[in-house]
């Protein structure tokens, strides 16, 4: 049970919103699309360690006073938003209470305990036809990567997920195989399981923010010697140099090393018509897109929902630097063009590129 007292102390800390708490100003039942906005709140809340969302206070902690809803309607709402909103149906408390500074509701969200919970973008009756997985961060929500999907679903299967810092890179086996590669003439065939080994080592530092001078040092020497293979016609190949590019591309230092080593070969396969989630991301980081804005807006034109998939990745895995209001505005008029009976799919795109802009701090 929260009292008044935990909300005074929370309110005496520096950094009020964090893992456990998110203030909403009562402001926001009045918006639309509230609903949705809580349904992620929770979902987010779920998938992390559980958490508190509290209606009355603004995001600096200034109360909004008496509550001007019906404390009852609201209590059927996020009801509702639990049962119809989220999959599968989180664990939840109600509550309202009266404090010196005003009224508040607070929503206790149990953590997960099984499966991860989704926030519904579409159904079809008793069917989800789409869904988007949220997590909570220290400075709100945000959508989840694949590879934390493949986390919270092996926490449900009780698989141990080995630590990164467990792990060692063998600089002296990259320097092998490369020294390899770089002097003898091997077919892709017998190539790409010496780059997957690679890849694999890779793996191993991928985690970090610092790193040593013997591993930048490998990792140029990789990028030089891979770059005369990225225009190769073998896709498998292409594939897993792309596969290991990305696994450092939104590391500042690692990110110049590939802008000046691999920039030219990636602009020059993604203009003969190469393209997938990697290759994005990597020329989105290399300043390719001026603005990924104006890409979106064209492959919705051309109702190219694969190509929309990839942009989908791309703001999952980095914050794109444009206005977030202005370009959801823009999708929102785009959504008003098309026809729900016939684009039903490509405005659930659309709707998902909203969210991950949404879900923006």
């Amino acid at each position: 049970m929260t009292t008044c007292e935990e909300i005074q102390e929370l309110l005496e800390k520096s950094e009020i919103e964090n893992f456990k708490y998110e203030l909403k100003s009562s402001r926001i039942l009045k918006n639309d699309n509230w609903k949705d906005k809580l349904a992620k709140e929770f979902v987010a809340f779920a998938n992390r360690t559980g958490g508190k969302v509290i209606i009355g206070l603004q995001d600096e902690g200034t109360f909004d006073g008496e509550a001007d809803y019906d404390i009852n309607a609201l209590k059927g709402d996020i009801d509702n938003i639990i049962h119809n909103k989220i999959s599968p149906i989180i664990n939840y408390n109600f509550e309202f209470l009266k404090c010196e500074g005003g009224d508040l509701t607070i929503i206790t969200i149990e953590k997960k305990k099984d499966i991860p919970y989704a926030y519904i973008v579409k159904r079809e009756g008793a069917e989800i036809k789409s869904r988007i997985y949220y997590i909570r961060t220290p400075h709100g929500k945000r959508l989840v990567s694949d590879s934390q999907l493949e986390n919270l679903f092996s926490e449900k299967k009780g698989i141990k997920i080995q630590s990164p810092k467990e792990t060692k890179l063998d600089i002296q086996l990259i320097k092998e195989y490369l020294d390899m590669i770089k002097t003898l003439h091997f077919s892709p065939k017998n190539l790409i399981p010496m780059l997957n080994r690679i890849h694999n080592q890779f793996i191993k530092i991928s985690h970090k923010e610092d790193f040593t001078d013997n591993e930048l040092d490998i990792f140029i020497n990789y990028v030089e010697i891979v770059n005369n293979y990225i225009l190769n016609k073998n896709n498998d190949l292409k594939k897993i140099i792309l596969g290991t590019i990305r696994l450092f591309v939104l590391k500042p230092k690692f990110s110049e090393i590939i802008k000046s080593g691999n920039y030219h070969n990636f602009k020059k396969l993604y203009e003969s018509g190469y393209n997938n989630n990697e290759i994005t991301l990597i020329l989105y980081t290399c300043g390719y897109f001026k603005r990924i804005s104006t890409e979106i807006y064209k492959a919705i034109d051309q109702k190219d929902t694969d190509l929309l998939d990839i942009y989908i990745n791309l703001l999952v895995s980095t914050k794109i630097e444009e206005n977030k209001y202005d370009i959801i505005k823009n999708l929102r008029i785009k959504i008003e063009n098309l026809k729900f009976d016939t684009d039903v799919n490509l405005i659930n795109k659309i709707e998902s590129i909203t969210s991950c802009l949404e879900s923006y701090q």
